[in-house]
């Protein structure tokens, strides 16, 4: 991915559970991808809602918890590594929003959902612990909010993330 403004082919409906290596196959298959065209940060701030709703949902412990930010760090870091300043930040700060609004929409999901609709596991767990997603939204939408800089952003948006999973 780079920080350039075109729009690329993103999966739109990339999912943990939609990425499958058959038979031990190094390459993987994609089902269900919903391909289109979107913005190239698009795919990466699912994938980081999701990992972080993951987190939050079942936290692995503190050292689980700094091993996948830092591995979804380093990724943003790699992605962003032949940018220029204007172009790093404008990708950072699309990955950072794009996470949240992500994030926002799918818990709000699941809390209306209909009472007979069976959620998955997963979704049950996120909905006992709405409070503490709702407290991680509210302070990186702040961080989002008042830094112009949007790697101090991204930041502090991954601190929230680790605070979440660590309560």
């Amino acid at each position: 991915m780079t920080a350039s403004p075109a729009r690329a082919v993103v999966f739109g409906d990339l999912k943990p559970e939609h990425v499958v290596f058959p038979d031990g196959a190094e390459r993987p298959v994609f089902l269900d991808p919903g391909l289109m065209r979107g913005r190239p940060a698009d795919d990466a701030a699912k994938l980081v809602s999701r990992t972080v709703l993951n987190l939050v949902a079942r936290p692995p412990g503190t050292e689980g918890v700094r091993a996948l930010l830092g591995g979804v760090a380093a990724y943003a870091a790699s992605a962003t590594a032949g940018s220029d300043r204007t172009g790093r930040d404008a990708w950072l700060r699309q990955l950072t929003l794009l996470w949240l609004m992500d994030t926002a929409n799918i818990l709000t999901t699941y809390l209306t959902a209909p009472a007979d609709l069976p959620l998955t596991a997963h979704a049950a767990d996120v909905v006992r612990r709405a409070r503490v997603v709702c407290d991680m939204l509210d302070r990186s939408t702040a961080a989002v909010v008042s830094y112009r800089d949007a790697r101090g952003a991204w930041r502090l948006c991954l601190d929230s993330a680790a605070k979440a999973a660590a309560s």
